[in-house]
């Protein structure tokens, strides 16, 4: 292991080598060209008088100077007079497809060897940096388009605009920034079908109220013959044996009235198990259920009875539930059931739907914070109800070549090849749920 974590420790260096700071406007470059601008003065131009390194370290010097005033004075001016603004989209946007944002510009020059780099600022930062280069003049108030992927669901607030100008040489910069006050809702994909089937956490006086005005059933009911009700409902048999003419009719529907609680365990990574959840809690909506929806990180929220607040607790909460501990989940449970014994008074909770992660339960730790929750629920006379998202595709470790061990060493690293170990944890947890005959969908 300790090998394994120098190789790392070394490849990481070499692909992605640290990032130093220079003097205040001077870069790095520019620092190291004048130490050895300095040497040639204190060395070869003062002692030998040498012509070359005379006239090389001046110019030097002269060139670097008339670099750093354009750029410094060039940046003082265009700090006071330039103001940007962050335009966001109107459009609902969806974690993981490309999503445009609008940097609003009034008529700006940037001098000719400079350009100017913009780069937004949010309070969380994303994978990559959202960064424009301008260079050229505007003779008039223009937009810049850029597009970003957000990586997961959430309210994303820009903090602000960071403004860099320097020059082609990479010698000298000039940094400044503008505050901003915008958000940017961001919400998980759209499912709109589900496999999971219609399951009830509690059972209230009244249901399965049989309908008898309405009917909506199977036709196996019998009825007396009457002319509205069409040749094809005429049954033949019953007319062959008494000479009598029934008919079939639908039988009297039922409505079950349904109370389910659904507790959500949603990580910000975990994007496609909420839009497997609203689907869930959608179809519950269109047959007239009662639902109540909590989620990870959502103890201090009210829980949400419609898909639309589901879906805005999903979002509101993804911050909480990125800093959210495993020993937090039974603080959610409690408060999710506390909310349904306040609100829905009469009503005895037996089950309630825990909405998981498969790649989640492949982590020991996480796979058996979820089982210690799910005893906790089953001491209450509560039975969990397990609703699983398939875990992602994985190797064996034994699986890793030598050449792909070596390869790191002299290749830059695919960022979306990850490795990832089998899903030995993930089949163990759905043993334990077998052996303790908790209900488990996926």
């Amino acid at each position: 292991m300790g090998f394994r974590r120098i190789a790392g420790s070394i490849s990481g260096l070499i692909h992605r080598p640290p990032r130093f700071q220079g003097l205040g406007p001077l870069n790095l470059r520019c620092v190291l060209i004048l130490c050895c601008l300095l040497y040639l003065l204190v060395g070869p131009v003062n002692t030998s008088s040498d012509i070359v390194s005379a006239g090389l370290t001046y110019g030097s010097l002269t060139l670097i100077t008339t670099i750093v005033l354009l750029v410094v004075t060039q940046g003082a001016i265009l700090a006071r007079r330039v103001s940007l603004e962050v335009l966001p989209p109107q459009d609902n946007i969806v974690s993981g497809t490309p999503t445009r944002i609008v940097l609003r510009l009034p008529a700006l020059r940037v001098l000719p060897l400079t350009h100017l780099d913009l780069s937004v600022e949010f309070d969380h930062p994303l994978p990559t940096p959202l960064v424009v280069r301008l260079v050229g003049a505007s003779p008039s108030d223009r937009r810049v388009h850029i597009d970003v992927v957000f990586p997961h669901r959430g309210t994303w607030s820009v903090q602000a605009i960071r403004c860099q100008l320097g020059d082609i040489a990479g010698m000298a910069q000039y940094s400044w920034r503008y505050n901003q006050e915008c958000s940017i809702i961001v919400a998980p994909p759209v499912a709109t079908e589900t496999d999971l089937p219609i399951l009830s956490s509690a059972q209230r006086p009244g249901d399965l109220v049989i309908d008898t005005l309405n009917r909506q059933g199977d036709p196996f009911d019998i009825k007396a013959y009457h002319p509205s009700d069409g040749v094809k409902r005429i049954v033949w048999k019953a007319f062959a044996k008494r000479g009598e003419l029934l008919s079939r009719h639908p039988e009297a529907s039922m409505t079950p009235e349904g109370y389910v609680v659904i507790l959500v365990l949603a990580r910000p990574s975990d994007d496609d198990l909420c839009s497997r959840t609203l689907a869930y809690v959608r179809s519950l909506d269109e047959l007239k259920l009662d639902v109540v929806v909590g989620c990870q990180g959502g103890r201090d929220a009210t829980p949400a009875r419609t898909p639309d607040a589901s879906r805005s607790l999903l979002i509101e909460t993804v911050w909480e539930s990125a800093h959210h501990a495993p020993e937090q989940l039974h603080a959610d449970a409690v408060a999710l059931l506390d909310h349904c014994r306040k609100t829905a008074q009469g009503i005895t909770i037996g089950k309630l739907l825990i909405f998981c992660s498969g790649d989640r339960l492949n982590d020991d730790v996480e796979a058996q914070k979820i089982s210690n929750l799910a005893a906790w629920l089953a001491s209450q006379g509560i039975t969990p109800v397990f609703c699983l998202t398939p875990p992602s595709i994985s190797r064996a470790p034994h699986a890793r070549s030598k050449q792909t061990f070596l390869k790191q060493w002299f290749t830059i690293p695919d960022p979306t090849s990850t490795f990832s170990h089998s899903n030995e944890a993930y089949h163990r947890f759905l043993s334990g749920c077998l052996s303790k005959q908790w209900e488990v969908f996926v």
